[in-house]
């Protein structure tokens, strides 16, 4: 059984964010510990790795003498393309699969190097290593794909970053006994506005999922400090 790993799950910013002084950022800082923008990978039973976003710079590094099998984007965001900025000069071939766009990441389309890049189509399944991921269009600032990942004995839903979900796309979810949920929740309902969910919107499309484990990722320092400071016992936790 496959397991979903995340090498960051926060915004673009990461926490600790530059020369904050909120507590959330003060108290990483002081143990030691950063969270990411959000990226995440499979690593199959051959060794064999799949990425799910590469916002990550250094990601070539960190998975350095493993093979990238496939990379499947959400969109092309900086925090969830940089990485391959410096994956393609891989010796290896990578297929990176993505929602349709004109534009791309910076000359990631000019100069892809060892990148294949596929436009994926929503709702049809993509193979790799009996590993099924199936695009779900997202609503976002630029066009957006989470992804139903599917093997024999599990079904996670990535859904990042995302302001909502199409009709379609949550029939389709709600059409799958789904094992595990990531959804976006990265703004506070009270004071932040943009093209993402705030934690109530995402406690609510978690209800209608009704995955087996639900969680709440790409959560930013102003949101998770402000959750802090009021107290807040959220029914779903960010990771």
């Amino acid at each position: 059984m496959y397991k979903l790993k995340f090498l960051g799950t926060a915004d673009s910013g990461g926490i600790p964010s530059h020369n904050c002084t909120c507590s959330i950022c003060q108290e990483y800082r002081l143990k030691g510990k950063k969270n990411l923008a959000t990226s995440a990978y499979i690593e199959c039973k051959n060794g064999e790795i799949i990425l799910l976003d590469a916002g990550i710079e250094d990601i070539a590094s960190i998975f350095d003498r493993k093979k990238i099998v496939a990379v499947f984007l959400t969109h092309f965001h900086a925090d969830h393309a940089l990485g391959l900025l410096r994956l393609r000069y891989s010796s290896d071939d990578i297929n990176c699969y993505h929602p349709k766009d004109k534009d791309g990441f910076a000359d990631l389309f000019k100069h892809p190097k060892a990148i294949q890049f596929t436009e994926n189509t929503p709702f049809e399944s993509i193979e790799i290593n009996g590993i099924k991921f199936i695009p779900i269009p997202l609503k976002h600032s630029k066009n957006t794909t989470g992804y139903l990942i599917q093997s024999k004995n599990k079904t996670i839903a990535y859904l990042t970053d995302c302001a909502g979900i199409f009709e379609k796309s949550m029939k389709f979810l709600l059409s799958h006994d789904i094992d595990e949920c990531y959804i976006d929740a990265c703004l506070a309902p009270d004071f932040q506005k943009g093209n993402h969910l705030n934690y109530e919107e995402a406690s609510k499309i978690l209800d209608e999922i009704n995955a087996k484990k639900s969680y709440l990722i790409h959560g930013s320092h102003v949101t998770l400090e402000y959750i802090k400071k009021n107290n807040l016992q959220l029914k779903y936790n960010y990771i």
